[in-house]
């Protein structure tokens, strides 16, 4: 409840758009990285929905095997099928983690930005939205050009989907981000 919507609409946004669509499992997703991965070689491309996420941060290794993957779509239908899609997204919100020590957007949030969650601006979500793709080379006190590149990434795909409109994009893609230094 103390989570701005801002916030939740950029992660959707940038992490699973059809969040509460899905059983858990995007099977298009799926298909679409196993091609991918396949004319690759290797794990060039996840498929991972927030459940599926929220699975491998709770319960398995980040390590990337066919077996783990498994492991994480039964999970992610055993948690669609116990909890409300709202209960998974705070789940999510409060464990996965966000870089810089950061477990949790609230954490995130008072760790880069000194602020309480629900204090944050639009730019501020789109940052702390676009960490869980690569926490630590994303965050502002590790790389403040790459973490400032990610957030408008986020803010540009929320414009692409008619999560905010240019106006709101061309607001927070001109805001320096200001992060605290522990």
């Amino acid at each position: 409840k103390q989570i701005p919507p801002a916030l939740i609409k950029a992660l959707l946004t940038t992490e699973d758009r059809g969040f509460y669509k899905h059983s858990g499992i995007a099977v298009k997703g799926i298909m679409r990285a196993m091609l991918k991965n396949f004319r690759s070689g290797r794990f060039a491309q996840g498929a991972s929905t927030l459940t599926q996420q929220l699975a491998k941060t709770l319960f398995l290794s980040p390590r990337k095997t066919i077996v783990r993957k498994l492991r994480e779509a039964i999970l992610a239908l055993q948690l669609e099928r116990r909890y409300t899609k709202d209960e998974i997204l705070g789940l999510y919100l409060n464990q996965v983690y966000f870089g810089s020590g950061a477990y949790g957007a609230a954490s995130a949030a008072r760790i880069y930005f000194g602020k309480k969650v629900q204090d944050l601006n639009l730019a501020e979500c789109a940052l702390i939205a676009g960490l869980p793709k690569a926490p630590s080379a994303y965050s502002p006190l590790v790389n403040p050009e790459l973490a400032l590149k990610r957030r408008n990434i986020v803010l540009m795909q929320m414009v692409e989907t008619g999560t905010i409109d240019q106006s709101a994009y061309q607001e927070a893609a001109q805001t320096p981000i200001h992060p605290q230094r522990p």
